[in-house]
């Protein structure tokens, strides 16, 4: 199975593994260390089937070879870690669904193959592209409309399945493709459609209604979680006899960060560097090029450093407006220290647009990070108060070094980012790792603002747990007040609603606004205030009598009261035109999500043992 097939065919796997697989393993030396002995020989396990280390390997350095060329970036931090996730889970559901293939005996005859060949061209241009690439390609293949009859002739030359491009295809489709289209039609055997369904489905989504209404935010009403206290959430537990499974282990850690903060010595040395820059430019080398090699302003310097189009003051840093403005056109500025960092600036053009003076300018951005010297001190500090934490504990030896002790919330091993927007690597290793089990507090972790160092605070199991939910019955809590504190503005102003006539509704009564389908009327499919999307009260609102205030309701958004104006129902005609066209339709859509769903849930009913922790660390 080639990810060839995963990007053209099983989107099921592109939802999975392409958006992952961004980048290169090429990287992977930089990230950790790879255990040959024969208990690391395996990734993980599926209803006991092993998943080897070398493969996985392999699999993922074919296609990353790829990318990395195409990109000219190998992945770091985060996207890595995600990377190796990625492909973890593909191959789970890859051997689950062999599994599937093989228990329900779906298999691809010849006569499948040819048909799926001759109805795919350009799938199979694709691959003759990717084995021997673009010029190889018949030109009937090559052209943006493919001649059909040619092509035809061309499939009934017994030699070009020969070619190696197509017995891959063939293998694929096999062992693949043809077996998941198989499944697909199972699963569609399953859906029953009747007239009156369809009927109905098609009244309900395109009639259209303008409605009136007032709503209130459901942040209109601050609430502090903090407010609850065990018994209330405890209480809540235990009235959900049914809630609150988890199905992953979970972690909280405890944690101090040292800032990377670049010393004046990381200053100096890039200030040197910037004007080194500047005599190179100087000496003949060109502006654009060195800004593609150098400039660490991703947005231009693809671009040769030039900012587009004539910019006034205001568009830019005061330092460095100062020194641009101050400029000839074709002349370079003396590197200028910005909140940025170090710029070379080159004046294209300079003039005045209506009465204001702007520029045109390309730069070279030097960034002022952490050196060597200063990351290595920093470890060194890092160093000793792990030392001393090992024997003590974080939190007392926190306050010897005038360092706050935080807690990451509750995570689960898939999340590979704890601290939310910052990605600490090796962080989630010492969480859930078996070989860090038995370490106190974590090695010195750098990430891009601080160096890190982490101390378990809790562990959960997978299964049902009350100290893990409490957050999320906090959140919940909070949430069920905020809509019932909102409900009970809009009861209080239901009265001046109904009282007002149409022409005179006040827009804002308490904290309620009066809001409508400005635009005319709108099917009850469509996004809006106060409502959300698709919303199902919109629906029910469609059917309140016209010209009648409704009921207070709670959406996902807030409270909502409302009036529908005019509704505009389809006649019996285009209703008819419609059923019979929707009958007559594919099930195409409503079969891939529900395909889409079902491959996805194979993993949680699978026995999944993912031991990379042990092999690959963070």
């Amino acid at each position: 199975m080639t990810l060839e097939w995963m990007k053209k065919q099983a989107k099921w796997v592109i939802g999975i593994f392409g958006i992952f697989i961004l980048g290169g393993l090429v990287m992977m030396d930089r990230a950790g260390s790879y255990r040959s002995d024969r208990h690391h020989n395996i990734v993980g396990k599926v209803n006991g089937e092993e998943i080897p280390t070398e493969r996985f390997q392999k699999e993922l350095q074919n296609y990353v070879r790829g990318q990395e060329a195409q990109n000219g970036k190998a992945p770091e931090g985060l996207q890595l870690a995600q990377i190796r996730e990625g492909l973890f889970n593909f191959k789970v559901q890859t051997i689950l669904m062999e599994k599937i293939f093989e228990d329900y005996q779906l298999h691809a005859s010849r006569e499948e193959m040819m048909d799926y060949i001759v109805k795919h061209p350009r799938e199979v241009a694709g691959h003759i592209a990717r084995y021997k690439g673009y010029e190889e390609l018949p030109p009937f293949l090559a052209d943006s409309s493919v001649d059909q009859a040619r092509y035809e002739n061309w499939l009934a030359q017994d030699s070009i399945y020969d070619r190696y491009s197509m017995r891959e295809l063939e293998e694929q489709l096999r062992t693949s493709v043809i077996p998941q289209i198989q499944l697909q039609q199972i699963l569609k055997s399953q859906i029953h459609r009747t007239p009156l369904e369809e009927s109905y489905t098609v009244a309900t989504r395109e009639t259209k209604a303008k409605v009136k209404y007032y709503r209130v935010s459901i942040d209109s009403f601050p609430v502090n979680a903090d407010k609850y206290k065990d018994a209330d959430l405890k209480a809540y537990y235990e009235a959900h006899p049914d809630s609150f499974y988890f199905h992953d282990d979970a972690a909280r850690l405890a944690y101090v960060k040292i800032p990377l903060k670049p010393s004046h010595n990381d200053s100096t040395l890039m200030a040197d560097f910037a004007k080194e820059l500047k005599e190179r430019i100087k000496g003949g080398e060109k502006f654009a090029d060195l800004a593609k090699d150098y400039s660490n302003d991703p947005g231009s310097a693809e671009k040769g450093g030039k900012l587009d189009g004539l910019r006034g003051r205001e568009a830019f840093d005061p330092a460095f407006a100062n020194a641009a403005f101050a400029l000839n056109p074709g002349d370079i500025s003396d590197p200028v220290l910005t909140q940025f960092g170090y710029h070379i600036i080159l004046l294209h053009d300079k003039k005045k647009v209506d009465s204001a003076e702007k520029i045109e300018v390309s730069h070279i951005l030097l960034k002022v990070s952490a050196g060597t010297e200063t990351i290595d001190s920093l470890m060194g500090e890092a160093d000793k108060i792990r030392t001393a934490a090992q024997k003590n504990g974080l939190e007392p030896v926190a306050k010897d070094f005038k360092l706050n002790v935080e807690k990451t919330p509750i995570f689960e091993k898939s999340n590979l980012s704890p601290l939310g927007g910052g990605y600490v690597q090796g962080a989630n290793s010492f969480a859930f790792s078996q070989f860090e089990a038995k370490e106190k507090i974590s090695e010195a972790l750098q990430s891009d603002d601080g160096i890190y160092l982490f101390q378990r605070d809790a562990q959960f199991d997978k299964g049902r747990s009350f100290e893990r939910a409490k957050p999320q019955i906090a959140n919940t809590l909070v949430r069920e007040e905020k809509l019932g504190l909102a409900k009970k503005e809009l009861e209080a102003q239901k009265s001046a609603i109904a009282a007002a006539p149409d022409g005179a509704l006040p827009p804002h009564l308490g904290k309620a606004v009066l809001d409508s389908t400005a635009a005319g009327a709108i099917s009850a499919d469509n996004w809006l205030a106060g409502f959300g999307y698709s919303s199902p009260l919109l629906f029910k609102v469609f059917n309140q009598p016209i010209g009648t205030w409704g009921s207070v309701e709670a959406t996902e958004m807030g409270a909502v009261i409302a009036k529908v104006m005019e509704k505009v129902p389809m006649s019996d005609a285009d209703l008819a035109m419609k059923v019979q066209a929707q009958m007559a339709q594919n099930d195409q859509y409503q079969v891939s999500g529900i395909y889409q769903e079902w491959v996805a849930a194979l993993p949680k009913s699978a026995k999944v043992q993912n031991t990379m922790d042990m092999v690959f660390r963070n």
